[in-house]
């Protein structure tokens, strides 16, 4: 993902990231930035109750789908990034709009604009 993307989310919750970067398609921001924000009051409060800081350490593509890796977290928290997993499964990893997992040799998720690539 672009530098600039990247650099909103740190700026946004800049107490979560344990990384360098994200190794994934700019398409994927949206799906990302929903997650987050979804998790912002699942994570305050597992935060409140004495649970170690929430901290994303790596988030990559696999397989075609998201794949956000966490440190300890609430059954909850990983429900939430399930389920951004599986959007990003109809999610264009380059652009964001409507795409499919193909495969030709690697497994991406494409729309029909960028499925060549």
């Amino acid at each position: 993902m672009h530098e600039e993307l990247e650099r909103e989310l740190f700026q946004r919750w800049p107490a979560w990231f344990d990384i360098q970067g994200f190794e994934h398609g700019d398409g994927w921001f949206e799906v990302l930035w929903r997650l987050f924000a979804d998790l912002q009051p699942l994570v305050e409060g597992m935060e409140g109750e004495g649970g170690q800081p929430f901290a994303v350490v790596r988030v990559r593509e696999e397989r075609g789908g998201l794949r956000v890796y966490a440190n300890d977290a609430t059954d909850a928290i990983w429900d939430r990034i399930e389920a951004a997993r599986q959007e990003s499964f109809i999610t264009c990893e380059v652009c964001g709009q409507p795409g499919r997992r193909r495969e030709n040799g690697w497994i991406r998720t494409r729309c029909d604009g960028h499925a060549k690539q």
